[in-house]
């Protein structure tokens, strides 16, 4: 039998038109009942079941299945099947791949014909079942889509005798299989919709109830057992507030599981986490570097601040690891957020209502402290402060306005509970008091030394801003009569910081014995008073070179002894006469004169106790 074959004769020619003509009304009978199967609707398998049918019906392929290439399992995998005698018995519904043309079909995306599969030793598992089963030529066509398990699938139609096949009927085949592609995909599409309509609803139902948590006052650590629940990613939530730091599953399952991860976030890493805030923008995903804390390379992170007021009062972290978030995740993302914000906002009034209660606390006790001690001391322990516990009074202020004190407060706290019990940090205008505990029962800061300071102090804000604070290191204090001589130290030490652009902890003996002459003093004053003194020297020395003002300063230091002075500085006495002959002759600066060098000790010892920042 032969399908679309052309007589030799010249003679048989009228008679191959109308076998043309035949077979194309055919082919267009065949292509309508095909396309009805295929606008029929229904799932994806009743779809693949209904064109096979169609396809099957009568001659020239009585028979044929729909193969699936399941790369994994190693098999090509019937997807379905039509057979006019009915299955055969015992007969396998798979086939190892090596020894199937599927694959190839699915992978060139082109026709392929097996003249008589019988005889054909190319492909075994064919042959082996093409006698089973007694076909012969065998037309395999790639159908352009995939099942629901996304494994490509190839048609497959067989004839009972070996068969040519035209270039038309392929192209008839191939058409049909356009046609198939197209039905599978449109199902596919309105099946993903489906699912994300069922998802979406899911999320607003678990978002709902997610918030009516919230407003029936729930812990935050059951809010965010829930709203774990509803995120498919990983996920911290940070509540500057209180200081907690809760997790949700681990980023990095195969180095850490959920409970080192939140260890490592409630630790070390939390100051870098909790910077996150001030360097994202809502929503952002920026990758996360813990090369710091052992963990190589970087995490993606979509950073969610959480505002009360316009601060920032916690964070929702979200890792979406390498497949990132969709829409849906990202609807998610923002009822979690949502539900949050209500919950940090609860605790926000409540912090704040304290925090005013202890700044105005302080604000008295600083003012008239000795006054009235037993008052204040009663006061005090209604807030929970001991003021007859010895405590060391600081004041940690910005070199800048980059936050407000409330954010700052909530950082600092933080840091402090989780390593000082019984620290208190509370607002005071510009800068944030800091009561620290000092003697027995606070081993972490005895004694209390720059590197303390840096670590719970200096880091988090650095973290978390980018920048160094200025920490001013008051006295000890053990009666309530002791707090405003203390924080009016406090006050000096962060201006002479301030004139002198020091940085870090600073105490009031840094600066020297002039310390309290020195913070009275408008520092624009004293920066344009060493300007005009040293600065026509110093640009004279950038530009030609030589040690004028070391000189000098070496000079006025051995009280103007000639002799000294160059043995110190290991040059002839008339080298020493001609360098300061040089500083009067070009900037008028005569050492013989008290009041000058009076002035230029003065500018050196200025400058001298000027920036000592780690950083530039």
């Amino acid at each position: 039998m032969t399908i679309g074959v052309t007589p030799a004769s010249h003679s048989g020619i009228s008679n191959q038109a109308q076998a043309e003509q035949a077979a194309a009304k055919i082919r267009l009978e065949r292509l309508r009942v095909i396309a009805s199967a295929v606008n029929a609707g229904g799932d994806i398998e009743t779809i693949l079941d209904r064109v096979l049918l169609a396809v099957c019906r009568g001659e020239p392929w009585p028979r044929g299945g729909i193969m699936a290439v399941n790369r994994q399992s190693g098999y090509s995998e019937m997807v379905t099947g039509y057979d006019p005698d009915g299955p055969l018995p015992g007969r396998p519904r798979r086939w190892a791949l090596v020894t199937s043309p599927v694959p190839l079909v699915a992978e060139t995306r082109r026709p392929l014909v097996i003249v008589d599969a019988q005889r054909s030793e190319r492909y075994p598992g064919y042959q082996e079942d093409a006698r089973a089963r007694g076909y012969r030529t065998v037309a395999l066509l790639p159908l352009g889509c995939t099942n629901a398990e996304e494994h490509e699938m190839v048609l497959s139609l067989h004839t009972r005798e070996r068969t040519q096949v035209t270039d038309e009927e392929l192209e008839f085949l191939t058409t049909v299989a356009h046609l198939v592609a197209l039905a599978v995909e449109k199902v596919k599409h309105l099946q993903r919709e489906q699912r994300e309509r069922e998802r979406l609803r899911r999320v607003l139902e678990a978002g709902a109830g997610l918030m009516e948590l919230v407003l029936e006052g729930a812990a935050l650590s059951l809010v965010a057992g829930m709203a774990g629940a509803i995120l498919p990613h990983p996920m911290l939530i940070l509540d500057f507030i209180t200081g907690s730091i809760l997790a949700s599953g681990s980023p990095l399952p195969e180095r850490l599981d959920e409970r080192g991860w939140r260890e490592l976030a409630q630790g070390p890493a939390g100051p870098v986490l909790a910077g996150l805030a001030g360097r994202s923008a809502p929503g952002e995903v920026v990758p996360l570097d813990l090369s710091a804390f052992g963990l190589a390379g970087t995490l993606p992170v979509a950073v969610e601040p959480l505002r009360v007021e316009g601060e920032t009062a916690g964070l929702l972290l979200v890792f979406p690891g390498e497949r990132g978030m969709d829409s849906l995740d990202r609807v998610a993302v923002q009822e979690v957020r949502f539900a949050l914000a209500a919950q940090v906002m609860r605790h926000h009034a409540e912090a704040k209502r304290e925090a005013r209660d202890l700044a105005d606390l302080m604000e008295q006790l600083f003012r008239s402290g000795a006054a009235e001690p037993a008052w204040m001391r009663a006061r005090a322990a209604r807030l929970g402060l001991d003021l007859g516990r010895r405590t060391r009074l600081l004041a940690v202020a910005l070199p800048r306005l980059t936050a407000g004190m409330a954010e700052l407060r909530r950082l600092l706290a933080a840091s402090l509970g989780r390593a000082v019990p019984g620290a208190v940090a509370i607002e005071q205008g510009d800068c944030v008091a800091v009561l620290l505990p000092d003697g027995p029962g606070t081993p972490a800061l005895a004694p209390i030394t720059d590197a303390v300071l840096e670590r719970l102090l200096v880091a988090p804000i650095r973290a978390r801003w980018g920048l160094r604070p200025v920490v001013a290191c008051g006295p000890l204090c053990a009666a309530p009569g002791d707090y405003g001589l203390a924080w009016a130290e406090c006050g000096r030490v962060l201006d002479l910081a301030r004139i002198f652009g020091r940085d870090g902890p600073v105490r009031q003996e840094g600066f020297g014995p002039s310390a309290l002459l020195l913070s009275a003093f408008d520092g624009a004053l004293v920066h344009a008073f060493i300007e005009s003194t040293l600065g026509p020297v110093r640009r004279h020395e950038a530009e030609h070179g030589g040690d004028l003002l070391g000189t000098a300063t070496a000079f006025i230091d051995e009280a103007c002894r000639y002799q000294a002075t160059a043995g110190r500085l290991g040059i002839h006495v008339s080298t020493l006469r001609y360098r300061l002959r040089r500083l009067e002759e070009l900037f008028g600066l005569d050492l013989e004169d008290a009041e000058v060098r009076f002035r230029l000790s003065l500018a050196m010892r200025l400058t001298a106790i000027g920036p000592t920042s780690k950083e530039s």
